[in-house]
């Protein structure tokens, strides 16, 4: 029984070793410019390397159907690519900042 509790933990990413993904609409960000990163009930996904990786690595292989599309999707993958190589220290064949 107790090994059963033990199996139902959460696994929690070490936060120094991570990035917080802070999900949120437009509108949310208008009403909390001054958002507090440090605060620990802003909520968000704390991703470790290897999430980042198998995200850019899904991102770099997505095709955009629309202009619009487009101009997020090279945001994104920019972000990422930066995310890896400053935070992360990854090296990215053909990606230079």
């Amino acid at each position: 029984m107790a090994e059963q509790k033990k199996n139902k933990q959460k696994n929690i990413a070490d936060k120094k070793n991570t990035t917080k993904l802070i999900l949120s609409t437009d509108d949310e960000i208008d009403e909390e410019e001054d958002l507090d990163e440090d605060e620990e009930d802003a909520g968000g996904i704390y991703l470790e390397k290897e999430d980042v990786l198998l995200l850019y690595k899904a991102l770099k292989h997505y095709q955009p159907g629309t202009d619009d599309e487009e101009m997020i999707h090279e945001m994104l993958v920019e972000q990422f690519e930066e995310i890896l190589i400053v935070d992360y220290k990854v090296k990215l064949s053909g990606v230079r900042l």
